[in-house]
């Protein structure tokens, strides 16, 4: 196991248990969100206002220089469309694992409504719940048939309380 992809609803935890994660493995956390978020850019900063996703070209370019001669990586939110789903899947980015932290709908929206983000209005919130309702099929089969395994973790609970069972699910891997 040697990159390890979080999947998740906006608001699930990807970036807390990723983050807490990764520190654990010596390994780099790699969020598209952060990336993006970080970017100098103005059509960046103004898209991040929206609830569109960035095009797959970006996505890839980022993943691509992220990861540039990184052995272990957490991935986070970096997978939004099926083409994403295959792009992870290449030599390139080689994903072995995923995990995918459930939490209930309004939980999530109340998480998301408290992170203070520009971008985090209600209306916003609710267009990207729904929009990673309508994709995550599709992207975990994607995935499924591309041979990587997929395990999933209630997000509910204090950070370490599903850290304890992310770890716990991640020992059988090994």
């Amino acid at each position: 196991m040697k990159r390890v992809l979080f999947l998740g609803a906006p608001g699930s935890g990807k970036s807390t248990q990723g983050q807490m994660l990764a520190e654990k493995l010596g390994w780099k956390w790699i969020s598209t969100g952060e990336l993006l978020r970080s970017s100098d850019d103005p059509w960046v900063k103004e898209k991040l206002k929206t609830a569109e996703l960035f095009p797959d070209e970006m996505i890839f370019e980022l993943l691509t220089e992220a990861l540039a001669g990184v052995d272990g990586a957490i991935l986070d939110g970096a997978v939004r469309t099926k083409a994403q789903a295959l792009y992870v899947l290449s030599p390139e980015i080689g994903l072995d694992t995923v995990v995918e932290i459930s939490v209930p709908r309004e939980e999530l929206l109340k998480r998301v409504l408290q992170r203070g983000r520009d971008q985090d209005t209600e209306e916003i919130a609710i267009q990207r719940l729904e929009d990673y309702d309508k994709m995550k099929g599709e992207i975990l089969e994607v995935l499924r048939q591309g041979g990587v395994k997929i395990f999933e973790v209630d997000g509910v609970g204090t950070p370490e309380e599903v850290q304890a069972r992310l770890r716990e699910v991640l020992k059988e891997e090994q």
